[in-house]
């Protein structure tokens, strides 16, 4: 069972987040097996998107946990979405000399991410009391203010099927460490998981229904490896099993979707370092494929101000009904800076897909996801 990512940050305040785009219409993901390709249907209103009033108590600072003071004011919240009336500046939350200055008692909405406060265990800013200090990271961390200065690293999962994930999960694949943390991608009765919420990754990362192993686990697990031991994964699933890469176009609803979901990361204290992208079986052997890719990277790296991060490319199965789209593939790292191609040789179909001929096989897809943490160690020198 999934338990609640405050396991890892255990005096944290529980997080809820704003919903991460507009509903849509549409159904589940499609038919086919389990998520497959071209089973059609968009993801529609379960792809994690969620309206409604959204923020937490404590979002901005968890309750009287400005400078380790005992008052519910000072960081705690109204009912305006999880953010700090004033940052924890109340004189039992925040402005006493006991209670630390109010940049340490957590900032307005930016879901518990601190610019400058104290992690767990760190004192105020002011010098106030230690204990659990103003400003913790919510569920997730943060990226270079807390205590030892760990980071939470984040990572896009985009695409469709094949980055989803096809064959079936087993119980070596679902063994949790609350270093890697996953956004929820729709509310999951199986995990308990919660659309737009961070919680403790374990597959399915992304439709519930399907239970699938995808690339993004075994990519999490390696990966883990070698970073620093504060350090924690941050993995923001959007793959969308059976769709043209248009629908993730800029001005889509989805593309939006996908930006508010890494802005979510972002406000967490989350630094975007990689996007893993598996796709191309709807859009096989369509020559105007590379650019619409390379025109998709630069609309994400623009709007979310990201410079050049690694963007990895997956290649297609080559035994695939669509094997014939791997020289596309294989012309993104010239078009695209930061552009990586991920091999797919020697990685077998999944037997169970005698429909589609597409899908990785269990095995194949560990180690898919094990090759994309390869090649980004290797660009990141890790």
């Amino acid at each position: 069972m999934i338990k609640n990512a405050s396991r890892y940050f255990a005096t944290l305040a529980a997080v809820t987040w704003l919903g991460c785009g507009p509903a849509t219409t549409g159904g589940p993901v499609g038919t086919g097996g389990h998520g497959t390709t071209g089973s059609g249907g968009a993801l529609g209103g379960s792809g994690g998107e969620r309206g409604g009033s959204g923020g937490a108590t404590g979002s901005g600072g968890a309750t009287s946990s400005s400078g380790g003071t005992t008052s519910s004011s000072g960081g705690t919240t109204s009912s305006s979405g999880g953010t700090t009336s004033s940052g924890g500046t109340t004189s039992s939350g925040g402005t006493s000399s006991s209670g630390g200055t109010s940049s340490s008692g957590g900032t307005s909405s930016s879901g518990g991410a601190t610019g400058s406060g104290g992690a767990t265990g760190g004192k105020a800013e002011g010098g106030g009391a230690s204990g659990s200090a103003g400003g913790r990271a919510g569920t997730a961390g943060t990226s270079g203010g807390g205590a030892g200065g760990h980071t939470f690293h984040v990572f896009l999962l985009f695409g469709q099927s094949n980055m989803a994930g096809y064959a079936r999960a087993t119980s070596a694949d679902k063994v949790e460490n609350s270093r890697i943390q996953v956004l929820g991608f729709d509310n999951c009765s199986a995990t308990g998981r919660k659309a737009d919420q961070w919680d403790v990754a374990a597959p399915p990362l992304h439709e519930c229904g399907v239970g699938a192993v995808g690339p993004g686990d075994w990519f999490s697990k390696t990966l883990l490896e070698k970073l620093p031991a504060n350090d924690t994964i941050g993995l923001v699933p959007c793959a969308l099993s059976g769709q043209a890469l248009e629908i993730f176009s800029k001005g889509t609803d989805k593309y939006t979707w996908m930006v508010n979901r890494l802005k979510n990361a972002q406000q967490m204290g989350g630094v975007i370092e990689g996007m893993l992208f598996h796709q191309g079986e709807s859009n096989c052997a369509n020559s105007m494929w590379p650019n619409q890719v390379k025109q998709l990277v630069t609309d994400l790296r623009t709007d979310l101000k990201l410079g050049n991060v690694p963007f990895l490319a997956g290649e297609l199965p080559y035994d695939s009904a669509c094997m014939n789209h791997n020289p596309l593939v294989n012309q993104l790292p010239g078009l695209i800076t930061g552009g990586y191609v991920v091999s797919a040789k020697d990685l077998k179909l999944d037997p169970a897909d005698t429909q589609w001929h597409m899908h990785f096989g269990h095995d194949d897809t560990v180690e898919f996801g094990k090759r994309y943490a390869a090649k980004l160690i290797e660009v990141l020198k890790l």
